[in-house]
């Protein structure tokens, strides 16, 4: 219920930026999978119109004068920051499910509540799209329009720069993205109707969509190699789960006895 609700409150202010979107859309030309090596050489070179500290500092401020390609260093360079814990669930995201959900009608002081625990789960997470989306809302619940719009300008382009490495409907075309959950965030995004993710590779996983607005297609296909390339140590003392590929041919896109949408 709380997932529906701030995703559907999104999808009004989606509609509102739509000309935003089709801007950033026309910005995206070319579409090419992260160079991770060399984004991590270019936000690490203090040289670089890249380097990490000052680009990240403009992402902060809400400088809406960033393009897509330094979108493109931002997100897919965050995984070499220290910040960057992909696998660990920030201790805040309860209280802001709280935040939400206590009251039937929420109150001004509800939405400062929601204020501070989305900025504090965005200190660790800072694309979220779901926590941005929830922080546009009650900015515009507290008659702050200015920081709703900067929050849903940086909800457009990181979707933006997630689709622009791919098409998403091949396994050798997926959208990459650094976080499980914004693979979820895209689809909620695009109102894709779906219910479980099949991983088909050790990098790639696939979302069978029933209804996908061409039918020649039958799901999207996520990268999330960057999640996993590198030795969780912050998980030391977390319960360790197992991630195993899915075998099951009802459940195979390449299986003829696949149950998934035809």
């Amino acid at each position: 219920m709380m997932r529906k609700f701030r995703w559907a409150v999104f999808g009004a202010f989606l509609l509102c930026g739509g000309t935003a979107q089709a801007q950033q859309q026309a910005d995206s030309s070319a579409v090419a999978a992260p160079d991770y090596a060399r984004i991590a050489a270019e936000v690490g070179d203090v040289r670089s119109p890249y380097y990490y500290p000052r680009l990240f500092g403009r992402y902060e401020r809400g400088d809406t004068t960033l393009t897509l390609r330094e979108y493109r260093y931002l997100y897919y360079g965050y995984p070499e920051q220290r910040g960057y814990k992909p696998l660990l669930a920030s201790p805040y995201a309860d209280s802001l499910q709280q935040a939400f959900g206590k009251k039937t009608r929420l109150e001004v002081d509800d939405f400062r509540e929601v204020v501070r625990f989305a900025r504090e789960i965005l200190r660790e997470e800072p694309f979220s799209m779901r926590d941005l989306n929830a922080l546009a809302f009650a900015y515009q619940m507290l008659d702050e329009p200015e920081r709703a719009a900067e929050q849903m300008f940086k909800i457009q382009r990181i979707l933006s720069t997630i689709r622009s490495t791919g098409t998403g409907l091949r396994e050798e075309s997926p959208w990459y993205v650094i976080y499980q959950r914004d693979a979820e965030d895209v689809l909620n995004l695009l109102g894709a109707q779906y219910t479980k993710f099949i991983v088909m590779s050790r990098s790639v996983e696939y979302a069978p969509v029933y209804n996908m607005p061409d039918k020649k297609n039958k799901g999207y296909y996520f990268d999330y190699s960057e999640i996993y390339k590198r030795r969780p140590d912050y998980l030391d003392d977390q319960p360790k789960q197992k991630r195993r590929l899915e075998i099951n041919p009802l459940y195979n896109p390449r299986s003829k006895q696949s149950v998934l949408p035809k």
